[in-house]
């Protein structure tokens, strides 16, 4: 008892010597990696129950509309998230002015959202119900304009107040998906779920930043404000546009050129491979800060501590991908039915894919350490370009199968075939193959 009362007194002696400022800090990512995690594993039961109740067909219609929307989502965003984090964690005195004239500009954006959706809509001639989804899902982009209230709290390092009202919208939302399907509700409703969903989540930013700060009427727009804004952001516009065709344009294009079957297929092997996707970006958040640090001390340390980085990431796609690729048909099956045992070839491909989403995100560690921004934006568009070219080449041939070929040749092209045309890059791809090819040793340079 003497013993345990005594590893309990340093434990609290310890705690007395943590800065109060990392506590602070420590709270912050506690939850917001609470409300990741919580999120990611509510969306994936939901979704397969709203699968199997749905079926192929009508659940590939639903996800082909979400997708059509979200090709164009980076109109709603302009960009600014980051931008405007930076700029009130600078200068909390501004903030009126920052979120005033950063409210004004996401909902001026949402507004050419749906103004190019619609052109694009008339152009592609969809059937009235699919344009219909489509519009109902792109009107909920005009209330995530709120979504500023969350930056002005993780500028604050407060994010656990926004991440309370995330989780009792999506508490909310995921149940009454639940009751919908066992009331057998029509597709249309899961459409008008997004939309109150984000309804919600605006009326609950709203709330909390006046509960916590003051009415929102406070907020103005800055004309000045507003133009030096747009000069910033416009790059992270046009590469957020880029990278969610790449990400999105594989199932409009399955829908347009074949059927909503076939989007359902996809969709579904899809859902499962987003999940490992957060796997890489937990590991990117840890262990980023001691890459930057190396970067400042020596180049030898810096690039040893991205060779052991890039071994790591390749390491997890083995721990990740051999069983995926052997397991994912009766994953598929067991978790969605027998109707969607087609996903499960699809899902052993993905499992591939995810070769080029942890060496993706590895590299953009060192994108950022090096500030090659205007390279990425290049290497995202032409990867985007690539993806819609050889979709449109192989999913007449291949169907779903040619759309990840498709997705897996763009990935190659903008990851590591780039990297040979330019200066910068070549060093960083050097160590990026050593890692692959050494990734069970390590190295102990310190």
């Amino acid at each position: 008892m003497a013993q345990h009362t005594s590893h309990k007194a340093r434990f609290e002696m310890l705690l007395q010597w943590i800065p109060e400022r990392f506590h602070k800090y420590f709270q912050n990512v506690s939850w917001l990696l609470f409300e990741k995690v919580f999120t990611l594993f509510v969306a994936m039961v939901v979704g397969i129950y709203i699968a199997r109740y749905l079926q192929p067909e009508q659940y590939g219609l639903l996800n082909y509309a979400i997708s059509f929307v979200g090709i164009f989502s980076a109109f709603a965003t302009l960009g600014l998230d980051q931008i405007i984090v930076r700029e009130l964690a600078k200068d909390m005195d501004q903030k009126h002015d920052l979120l005033g004239t950063s409210f004004i500009l996401k909902l001026a954006g949402s507004l050419v959202l749906l103004a190019v959706l619609s052109g694009v809509l008339i152009f592609m001639q969809n059937e009235r119900f699919t344009a219909i989804l489509i519009v109902i899902i792109a009107t909920a982009e005009i209330f995530k304009a709120f979504e500023i209230v969350n930056c002005f709290f993780q500028a604050k390092v407060l994010s656990k107040y926004v991440v309370k009202v995330q989780l009792l919208v999506n508490m909310g939302s995921s149940l009454a998906k639940i009751v919908m399907v066992y009331y057998q509700a029509p597709l249309i409703w899961f459409a008008w779920v997004i939309l109150v969903a984000a309804v919600m989540n605006a009326l609950g930013y709203a709330y909390i930043y006046k509960k916590k700060e003051g009415t929102l009427l406070k907020w103005s727009f800055n004309k000045t404000l507003a133009i030096s804004l747009l000069n910033e952001a416009w790059p992270l516009t046009l590469y957020g546009i880029a990278l969610h065709t790449q990400a999105r344009i594989d199932q409009v294009m399955l829908g347009k050129m074949l059927n909503n079957y076939e989007v359902g297929q996809y969709s579904v092997a899809l859902k499962i491979i987003e999940i490992f996707g957060f796997i890489p970006m937990v590991v990117m958040n840890t262990f980023t800060p001691a890459i930057t640090k190396a970067k400042k001390m020596s180049n030898e340390l810096y690039d040893s501590r991205l060779l052991n980085f890039y071994r790591l990431m390749f390491l997890l796609f083995i721990i990740v991908a051999i069983p995926l690729y052997f397991l994912a048909d009766g994953i598929i099956v067991f978790l969605y039915g027998a109707e969607y045992q087609a996903a499960g070839v699809l899902l052993s491909l993905f499992a591939i894919r995810l070769f080029f989403t942890n060496m993706g995100v590895g590299k953009s560690v060192f994108i950022v350490n090096e500030s090659l921004f205007k390279y990425s934006l290049v290497a995202t568009i032409i990867g985007a370009s690539i993806n819609i070219a050889v979709n449109y080449w192989l999913i007449p041939i291949y169907a779903s199968t040619g759309a990840i070929i498709a997705t897996i040749v763009s990935f190659t092209i903008s990851i590591f075939v780039l990297d040979l045309f330019f200066a910068d890059t070549r060093r960083n791809q050097k160590l990026i193959f050593k890692g692959i090819f050494s990734f069970w040793k390590l190295n102990h340079v310190t």
